[in-house]
């Protein structure tokens, strides 16, 4: 049987980006697996050309190792680029296959994410020694059943983050709200409306400030115009590549309204009371994992909605729903980890993690 030494992962996934999601994407595998994922293929074959160097460097340093790449999450399974980073990160390691842990996938409908991307199950069919551990959501389970393999649900990987690092807050301050909104170039959401909603929760409790997060260098123009229409109340807080800082000051939130989806994720993790701004089947993939609902604010929202919702997610019986859930993928995520991990440290084979007995324990 292997050594612990001779087992090294590769890590697939954007990250280092100053965009919060894939950098906590990363980091929540970090903190949950032994690994140091210093391994980390390139995403694009110009890349592939210009960190040649590395790759090469890489494969030297581990020479004689056993290694998989690890899909880190998003939604990547059945498009066809992912396909091809998956397909180029194994040649290029050299990986004996590749495990998909917690990652999404659009839904056959979603016009919005399938004319970004060109989906392409056929070359995910294609991909040898594929270990699809579980994914995000139903929405995700029911696409990979319906054009590649059955798989269970089995979370976000962003939610085992504040079971593995401590992002505990002094306090929680109820008189705070954090906002998210997306900029790419410009939120899908009407920024005026959401600016009303908040002044009429302000009109009928105490609101003492409004967090206004750019979680991505491309939100911070519109957080900062979305600021000033909220007004003295509002102040702006900036991904600046840290992600522990960033959890921190959400879960100091009170409630947090959000159109990035790992802010939604890292809230609701956090057990802040959560706001989910639809507008791609990934954001209903992974709320349905966690209320069996899709969120009911989508583009074109009213302010009446909006705030319908906001004392819907702030139940406490609908919070305490949300708890259960959300501990409930918390296990299934770790227990792939430690699935992985126990392949790390020698302790089953490369066989048996990629291709598990039907009789073995579920994860």
């Amino acid at each position: 049987m292997a050594s612990p030494t001779s087992r090294r992962l590769v890590y697939l996934g954007w990250h280092g980006f100053m965009n919060f999601g894939d950098d906590l994407l990363r980091d929540s595998w970090q903190a949950a697996l032994t690994d140091d994922l210093s391994l980390s293929a390139p995403l694009s074959r110009r890349d592939y050309v210009t960190q040649a160097p590395r790759v090469a460097m890489d494969r030297m340093r581990t020479a004689g190792a056993e290694r998989l790449v690890l899909l880190g999450g998003g939604t990547t399974v059945g498009f066809a680029n992912w396909a091809g980073h998956a397909r180029r990160a194994q040649i290029a390691y050299d990986a004996d296959g590749i495990l998909i842990p917690g990652a999404g996938a659009a839904e056959s409908t979603d016009t919005f994410a399938l004319g970004l991307q060109e989906q392409g199950w056929s070359d995910w069919a294609d991909l040898s020694g594929v270990a699809l551990m579980g994914v995000r959501g139903p929405l995700t389970a029911r696409e990979c059943a319906a054009n590649w393999i059955p798989t269970p649900v089995i979370g976000d990987p962003a939610l085992l983050y504040p079971t593995l690092v401590d992002v505990a807050p002094a306090q929680r301050d109820d008189t705070m709200i954090g906002v998210a909104l997306g900029a790419d170039p410009e939120s899908r959401f009407d920024p005026h409306v959401v600016a009303e909603a908040l002044r009429r929760i302000s009109m009928g409790e105490r609101v003492d400030r409004v967090r206004v997060f750019a979680l991505s260098t491309a939100d911070r123009e519109g957080a900062e115009r979305f600021a000033r229409m909220v007004g003295p109340l509002a102040e702006v807080v900036y991904y600046d590549g840290e992600v522990r800082a960033t959890m921190r000051s959400i879960a100091e939130c009170g409630l947090f309204i959000s159109e990035r989806l790992h802010g939604a994720v890292a809230a609701v993790s956090l057990g802040v009371p959560t706001v989910a701004l639809s507008y791609a089947s990934k954001c209903d993939d992974f709320w349905l994992s966690v209320t069996g609902t899709r969120s009911p604010i989508t583009v074109g929202h009213s302010a009446e909605e909006l705030l319908a919702e906001v004392r819907a997610v702030r139940e406490p019986a609908y919070q305490a729903f949300v708890a259960a859930e959300v501990a409930a993928l918390q296990g299934t995520l770790g227990r792939a980890a430690e699935r992985i991990n126990r392949w790390l440290a020698g302790q089953s084979s490369t066989t048996e993690l990629l291709h598990p007995a039907p009789s073995g324990p579920a994860i």
